[in-house]
């Protein structure tokens, strides 16, 4: 007590007013001397109580007309409150007229009386009040929350300013490591403060770094730095890691008056910050001003900002373009942007990456961010270019871009633009969901977007050339999301395929068929035990693992051989599997509850199988997520018991929900495999997503719990050490960065140069979590998202690592005769690359483990025949059409892997029973052709499977491409641009409905479209297509069997049927290739067929 009321005596002798009851009011007397504004009389009091004057700073700001530039002088005024208060500022210049509280968003009401504007406040914020239009002589008012703690000026660690002026030596404040420096509210400071090469550092107070003071906070090559509550002209970051800006006020008006630069720095965030500046408000650049390096992990949310020049966010220009940099996992979260004003096109856009310098930036994300009408600029500016006044090459590239909840209002917007630079420097990977302009959804299916428009046409976006996958999408389209089922690692057209295959007698197929069925795990006379309710520690593997193997399997066997038995029998493991109420584990929860994987697959294999009751299904349905699902509630903290087993009340779901923060990767992704498969199975898209958004490093949704926080803090030495290794202890998580992100995330489960997280512990459990993302990958694909293409194709750049430094150690190759071995070490990532083979000495996310060198344990054949080989190499070689060059350690191993063992197994070392869904060589060999799934949509939805024969096959039913990549050439080719969503989501060929039917229309030369059909028998067979044309044409139909025939079709105004000639086909699944050589005007196909063509004996 005695405590506080000393402080509360030291705040009323500096000059403050403090209320202390339930409400509260915090307000500071400017000191003598310092430069005030009459241009407002701003007034506060807590509700119903009594008056308090504030003072009116004069703050400059930066006006642009035409091309110059004025100083302006604007107004502010500060204080702090709890509860509710009244604001009233008078306008002492005249009667106000109109008036604006911003930012709009905030939505709050006021009242005109005279020359008056009174609102009420019952949350903090920082707002612009404006009268009668004038937006550079307005008063800024920034309120917060009462300081918590006030440091003690007597602390020798605290470096303490009471109200007042203060001025330093040189002007400048150098503060050193581990203290605290306090600006109390009215105190105003005529200096810079410098946090240079120091660490554990403070800045804290209600105070001012005066607006004479041309950058007034500088943090260089610095790390663990909170600076909170200031108001300054600038704030900017360079060299430094672990900084922390939060409710920072900057305001400059003078040339270069960038506000929160970044420069080559890592985790940082700004919160709640308000930027008004003469240049950019906040930016992220690489090398610069002699700060070296890249950026990640930077964050800026809460936030408003205001750009008098330039932009409100600015990333990429500045680098090093001779050892080529990564700014990544950028964030800009709930942000106002009350302005914009920009006249030069090169330095516009509210929300602005231009990659310069050789530069590559990727995983940044713009999320519920209001932009009100700027007075001149670009919306959104994206564009890889080669700006000579500041760069020295073009940049790399810009990827994986989310601009999520962004909206617009106003009509000052000039033309967006997206652009890439050439063939190497491209921007990709840009998605957009629910993008509102003046208050209209921009969507790739929005009703009124006639269909040759493109969709960034209604956006007033311009793309350019070198840009690859843009998508716009929105809740209603999400919402619409219907699962592809089967459709966790097999679709209806992979199973039909195999079953083709096999029953023409195809290897590798047939003989892997065999393997499978002669398995002890596909045994019909192995005896099923009903597991009870509870798996015990350690019983996972002889449990869910075992039986999971079995029910696969035996889901399988009945898909291809149409047995009965197999499906009897896979449903006896599954129910036996369905009554769990308790699958603690104490250490390693989140991977042993992984295991529910192969489980999950067979039932999503059997869901339509009529002997599997719908009782009992729902049951195995509920057991998956006891005692249930909920993305509000985290049941995991309210039935949970990890420290006696005999009272947990949760199963795989709240086992798994979490991921696993505190481990190496491949744990977690073991728990992010099988919730991706049970949210599949579950149509549950909110699970869905938290899997596949947190691997990729995004946010979690709104309506989901949140990811993990951070970071992680560990002890400064070390546990253990061993000659690839450092261990440390983790001590806690903090709470800093909502979803921080850990080890099981790509980005940092791969490093950029191939290296894996786990490569200094050993490499069975590398390869663990590789073979695991690609089971997560193929699922994904198989729902139309695209994770293997994801940071550049980086899983396929891990798998290459690390099968060079295995397989090179047991094979010899050409220009590989010895093993592969790293060239160096360096702790630098920018070093590091696939070719040069340097390697990364780094800290895991998680604090427990920093990589030292390769671990050798394990190398060489650790997999047996297990693994995803054959199922990585089908979407690298054949769906993406990469160069061969880009998967050569990929396809070696997989033929190493054929060579010694005959087929693509499941593994052969303990337990992997429970790792791979195995048979690769049966389930997924693809041939060069079969690049999409098997589909009709003549039922109004998406459903796979082969084209059986005899049978009719649709023109529209074309091969299906993952939705979020570019199907061009590879499952058809077309030159046309017009697109249309009517028959089918993806819009990538002219459809419309002519006689009730869709046909595909506006034919050119040289295009083609593909159909994976079953030959039943090997033979010739007649070729039939249906079409119109006003002219005639010349049609081709060719096989991936290696024939093709061709031939004039004549014209026909009317729907004709016409025979191309005979195609010699072997029995199996097959590729179709409908082409078209000439095209006749107006040709129009509607669909063909192929009869067996019997001959006389």
């Amino acid at each position: 007590m005695k405590k506080y009321w000393s402080l509360l005596l030291a705040a009323l002798l500096g000059g403050a007013t403090c209320i202390f009851a339930k409400d509260t009011l915090a307000t500071w007397k400017a000191p003598a001397g310092v430069a005030l504004n009459s241009d407002f009389t701003v007034k506060v009091r807590l509700q119903d109580g009594v008056w308090h004057t504030l003072s009116s700073y004069l703050i400059k700001v930066d006006e642009v007309r035409d091309t110059r530039h004025y100083v302006e002088n604007a107004s502010m005024a500060i204080f702090d409150f709890t509860g509710k208060v009244e604001v009233a500022v008078t306008y002492n210049l005249g009667e106000v007229q109109t008036a604006k509280v911003r930012p709009l968003s905030y939505d709050i009401p006021f009242q005109i009386d005279g020359n008056t504007v009174t609102f009420t406040l019952e949350h903090p914020r920082n707002l612009s009040v404006e009268v009668n239009g004038d937006i550079f002589h307005n008063l800024h008012l920034f309120t917060g929350s009462p300081e918590r703690t006030i440091p003690d000026k007597d602390n020798p660690e605290v470096i303490y300013f009471g109200p007042g002026i203060h001025t330093v030596k040189n002007g400048e404040l150098r503060v050193p490591s581990g203290k605290t420096v306090y600006l109390a509210g009215g105190a105003v400071l005529m200096g810079r403060v410098l946090i240079e090469n120091v660490h554990d550092v403070k800045l804290l107070g209600r105070g001012i770094i005066d607006h004479s003071i041309k950058g007034g906070i500088r943090i260089a090559n610095s790390r663990d730095v909170y600076v909170e509550g200031i108001v300054a002209t600038q704030c900017a970051t360079g060299g430094s890691e672990n900084v922390t800006i939060r409710n920072v006020k900057s305001i400059s008006y003078y040339g270069w008056g960038d506000g929160m630069n970044v420069f080559a720095s890592n985790n940082v965030l700004f919160d709640g910050v308000f930027c008004r500046n003469s240049d950019d408000c906040t930016t992220v650049y690489g090398t610069r001003l002699g700060f070296e390096g890249g950026c990640r992990n930077i964050t800026m949310q809460n936030s408003t900002l205001w750009a008098d020049v330039a932009h409100p966010i600015f990333i990429g220009i500045h680098g090093n373009s001779k050892a080529p940099e990564v700014l990544e996992d950028l964030n800009y979260i709930n942000i106002d942007i009350l302005d914009h004003r920009e006249k030069q096109v090169d330095y516009q856009g509210c929300m602005a990456i231009n990659a310069g310098d050789n530069n590559l930036i990727r995983n940044v994300h713009f999320e519920d961010i209001r932009v009100e009408n700027f007075r001149q600029g670009q919306l959104v500016n994206l564009r890889i270019f080669y700006n000579e006044k500041y760069c020295t090459a073009p940049g790399r590239g810009i990827e994986n871009v989310l601009f999520k909840n962004i909206s617009y209002t106003g009509e000052n917007a000039e033309l967006s633009i997206i652009e890439g630079y050439d063939e190497k420097r491209k921007v990709k990977n840009i998605r957009f969901e629910n993008l509102k302009i003046n208050g209209k959804l921009i969507d790739d299916n929005m009703p009124d977007k006639p269909r040759w428009y493109k969709t960034s046409d209604m956006a007033r976006i311009y793309v350019g050339p070198h840009v690859e996958n843009i998508v716009f999408t929105s809740d209603v389209a999400q919402s619409q999301r219907r699962f592809v089922h089967p459709g966790i690692t097999y679709t209806q057209g992979d199973l039909d395929r195999m079953k083709a295959m096999v029953e023409a007698r195809q290897e590798p197929y047939y003989s892997t068929f065999l393997k499978l069925k002669e398995s002890s795990y596909s045994s019909l006379d192995a005896p099923v035990v009903n597991r009870g309710e509870q798996i015990k520690e350690g019983r996972f593997n002889a449990t869910i693992g075992v039986d999971g193997r079995r029910a696969h399997d035996l889901a399988l066997l009945w898909h291809l051989t149409g047995e009965e038995a197999y499906a009897r029998k896979a449903v006896e493991y599954l129910n036996a599997n369905s009554y769990y109420t308790n699958t603690s584990s104490r250490g390693t929860g989140p991977l042993d509850n992984g295991k529910i994987y192969l489980l999950i697959d067979a039932a999503e294999m059997m869901r339509d199988y009529s002997g599997w009751t719908r009782q009992d299904q729902q049951r195995f349905k509920d057991m998956l997520v006891y005692p249930g699902y909920s993305n509000t509630e985290n049941y995991s903290a309210k039935y949970a018991n990890y420290l006696d087993d005999t009272k947990n009340g949760v199963t795989f779901y709240w086992n798994i929900y979490n991921f696993d923060a505190a481990r190496f990767g491949n744990q977690g992704l073991f728990a992010a495999r099988s919730m991706m498969a049970m949210a599949i199975y579950l149509d549950n898209e909110i699970m869905y997503d938290r899997a596949y958004r947190y691997l990729l490093g995004m946010k979690h949704r709104k309506d989901d719990l949140p990811y993990p926080s951070g970071p992680a803090i560990s002890s400064d030495q070390p546990i253990h050490v061993s000659p690839t290794m450092i261990d440390y202890k983790l001590l806690q998580r903090k709470n800093d960065i909502q979803d921080y992100g850990y080890d099981e995330q790509l980005q940092y489960y791969i490093y950029p140069n191939g290296q894996c997280q786990e490569s200094s512990r050993d490499q069975g459990h590398v390869l663990a979590g590789l073979h695991n993302y690609v089971a997560i990958a193929e699922m994904a694909w198989n729902q139309g998202d695209s994770l293997y293409s994801s940071l550049d194709n980086r899983l396929l750049l891990g798998l290459e690592w690390s099968y060079r430094y295995n397989l090179s150690s047991i094979q010899s190759y050409k220009k590989q005769e010895t093993p592969w071995e790293p060239t160096g070490l360096t702790k630098d990532m920018n070093e590091v690359t696939f070719d040069n083979g340097k390697y990364l000495q780094i800290k895991s996310r998680s604090g427990r483990w920093e990589s030292v060198n390769i671990s050798s344990h394990g190398r060489g054949d650790v997999a047996g025949t297990g693994g995803t080989r054959e199922m990585a190499l089908a979407h690298y070689a054949v769906r993406s059409g990469l160069p061969a060059e880009k998967y050569t350690w990929l396809q070696r191993y997989r033929d190493y892997m054929i060579e010694r063992y005959g087929c693509e197994n499941w593994g052969v070392a303990p337990n992997w029973f429970y790792e791979w869904t195995g048979w690769g060589t049966l389930t997924k060999r693809l041939t060069p052709w079969m690049a999409g799934d098997p589909v009709t949509f003549s039922t109004g939805k998406r459903v796979s499977g082969l084209h059986q024969l005899p049978s009719t096959i649709l023109a529209a039913d074309y091969d299906y491409y993952c939705i979020s990549e570019n199907p061009e050439g590879h499952t058809y080719h077309n030159i046309g641009t017009v697109r249309g969503n009517e028959y089918r989501p993806d819009g990538a060929v002219e459809l419309q409905k002519i006689d009730n039917k869709y046909v595909v229309v506006q034919v050119e030369d040289g295009e083609w479209m593909n159909y994976t059909v079953n030959i039943p028998k090997s033979g010739a067979y007649a070729v039939y297509l249906t079409y119109s044309a006003n002219s005639s044409s010349h049609v081709a139909m060719a096989s991936d069997q290696g024939l093709e025939i061709s031939s004039s079709i004549p014209s026909s105004k009317k729907w004709k049927e016409t025979k191309l000639g005979e195609l010699s086909l072997s029995a199996g699944a097959c590729v179709l290739r409908l082409r078209v050589d000439k095209a006749g005007q107006k040709l129009c196909l509607s669909a063909f067929r192929l009869e067996k063509v019997e001959r006389d004996r």
